[in-house]
């Protein structure tokens, strides 16, 4: 990770790509979900909110073996969930 400012704009181009893939597939079903949809919106802008926040609360910022293993885990769940949403955008 080069910079927190580096990863926010990635995570705001990831977040923003799944609510686009999101919006494409629900306008090209012919039988359209409005409740479905609009949940999983919801929960891509909560996770992308949750995903800033713990961006910016790095844990032992004195030492930066703490610093390297909480920005692996960050990026191992932001990666699982990118995964899991897609997952869902494809079933909806």
């Amino acid at each position: 990770m080069a910079s927190k400012r580096g990863l926010k704009k990635d995570l705001n181009y990831l977040y923003s790509d799944l609510m686009l893939d999101a919006f494409a597939s629900f306008c090209k079903k012919e039988k359209k979900d409005a409740d479905k949809f609009s949940t999983l919106c919801n929960k891509i802008s909560d996770n992308y909110a949750d995903f800033i926040k713990r961006v910016n609360c790095t844990d032992g910022k004195d030492n930066k073996k703490i610093v390297k293993g909480y920005y692996k885990k960050l990026g191992e769940s932001i990666l699982q969930d990118v995964l899991k949403l897609s997952e869902e955008i494809e079933k909806l």
